[in-house]
């Protein structure tokens, strides 16, 4: 889910439903309005419409910690928890996952160190009716045996086979070796072994806690308006609501660097990054990360084809702080780990006039794009509002947004300036080598 080394929406889950969505449009579609207020159980929503298809997509986000809400943590149990929750029968009616597919949709559940979304793209027509599947599962949300089963098989299958890929892989241990403490230490996902293990006692009280009203942000993309919204359920009401949950992140002081074995050779680089209210600290690394890591364009990608390596870079614009994750695999890994460096240097000087206005112009565009189907502008808006600012939300008024105003105002010199305060010697580096084969003896 990389879209650029960049904001969150670089993190956006690939909604697809056959037959449904045409092909991207030759040019970027603004949003025409957004509408928000608040729901009656006590979260807020954001409601925006666009014309460029007859579906809508529907996002339930909560700021909550992927590990739970003990210091101990158990790596994964907000998306177990969450899928759990989408494949339990509620006490009448059928399991959202299987509502949603019914309808010809799909549902997709992804989680962060500190949030997890169940987002669905379906056809306009059944917005409504999903709205209120989704608040009905998730207001009161019922855990059964076979819902957390369900979950555990499809969670366990798939944090096997994230082992073979080496991007994510590295993307979990560099973030992990960035933080002291917090849920960021644990991969969001989880590990095969402690989804299995999890009690349904544990996934009930995680469920109760994370997925109250209060807690909820609903997002609605698409061919809709905002009167869809009034299908939400209120919820339980909460005489004793839970405060916030603290979920501040300490960045290690010293990362040591991981050297771990794997399906192929492979670096990572990281470092701590500006929170998301710095808007326009952390609007510059969006455009650096475009500017080399954009796939196909960025000035990385383009030069390090004749290495047969996979490269890969990202800025998340978390609540605080923010963080920058390159990686590296296959192919000749020190030949692509120097296009790296050398293109991280050429960075810290500002870049000439007419390179630096092409390359924004292409980054405002890229931008644009992102947010022109109904998914990916359902993933940025609730991105965003979780991690507390959604006004600043790529799109949040179209073109005129306060993010559009604020690229629009970086410079040469600042862009430079951002990267030598954020990118010098890398916060935490993950070496890999691949395992050797096992070779058979008759």
């Amino acid at each position: 889910m990389t879209r650029r080394l960049v904001s969150k929406a670089a993190l956006a889950a690939a909604f697809t439903i056959s037959g449904l969505l045409p092909a991207a449009a030759a040019a970027p579609v603004a949003p025409s309005n957004i509408a928000s207020g608040a729901l009656a159980g006590g979260g807020q929503y954001l409601v925006s419409h666009t014309d460029i298809a007859p579906v809508a997509a529907i996002a339930l986000w909560y700021r909550a910690p992927s590990s739970g809400f003990d210091a101990a943590g158990i790596p994964g149990l907000s998306r177990l928890a969450a899928a759990t929750v989408a494949g339990s029968a509620p006490i009448t009616g059928t399991p959202l996952g299987r509502y949603i597919a019914e309808l010809g949709g799909r549902i997709a559940i992804n989680a962060y160190p500190d949030s997890v979304a169940i987002s669905a793209l379906v056809p306009a027509e059944s917005a409504a009716d999903v709205v209120r599947a989704m608040t009905v599962s998730f207001f009161a949300p019922v855990v059964t045996d076979e819902g957390l089963k369900l979950a555990q098989r499809d969670i366990g299958e798939e944090a096997f086979f994230r082992q073979f890929n080496s991007e994510q892989t590295i993307d979990d241990a560099l973030v992990g070796a960035l933080f002291s403490d917090g849920p960021a230490r644990f991969p969001a996902l989880g590990r095969s072994a402690d989804v299995s293990k999890t009690t349904i006692e544990q996934v009930k009280t995680y469920a109760e806690r994370a997925f109250r009203p209060s807690n909820a942000v609903l997002v609605v993309t698409g061919a809709v308006d905002s009167s869809v919204v009034a299908t939400a359920v209120p919820g339980h009401s909460e005489a004793a609501p839970h405060p916030e949950p603290l979920l501040q992140e300490h960045p290690a002081p010293v990362p040591h660097p991981i050297q771990t074995t794997g399906v192929e050779p492979g670096q990572g680089l990281g470092w701590v990054g500006p929170p998301i209210t710095d808007e326009r600290e952390a609007t510059a690394l969006d455009f650096v990360s475009d500017y080399l890591f954009r796939t196909e364009s960025g000035t990385v990608q383009r030069a390090v084809g004749p290495t047969k390596a996979t490269v890969s870079g990202k800025f998340v614009t978390y609540h605080d702080p923010g963080v920058v994750l390159v990686t590296i695999s296959g192919g000749d890994v020190p030949a692509a780990r120097k296009v790296v460096d050398d293109a991280l240097a050429a960075v810290r000087k500002p870049l000439d006039k007419a390179t630096f206005n092409a390359a924004r112009d292409a980054f405002l565009y890229h931008m644009l794009s992102d947010i022109q189907t109904p998914g990916g502008m359902a993933d940025t808006l609730g991105w965003y509002t979780v991690e507390g600012d959604a006004a600043y939300a790529p799109g949040a008024g179209g073109v005129a947004s306060r993010y559009f105003a604020v690229a629009g105002s970086l410079t040469p010199a600042f862009v430079a300036a951002t990267v030598n305060k954020y990118l010098g010697q890398p916060g935490a580096v993950v070496a890999v080598e691949a395992k050797k084969s096992e070779k058979s003896t008759p």
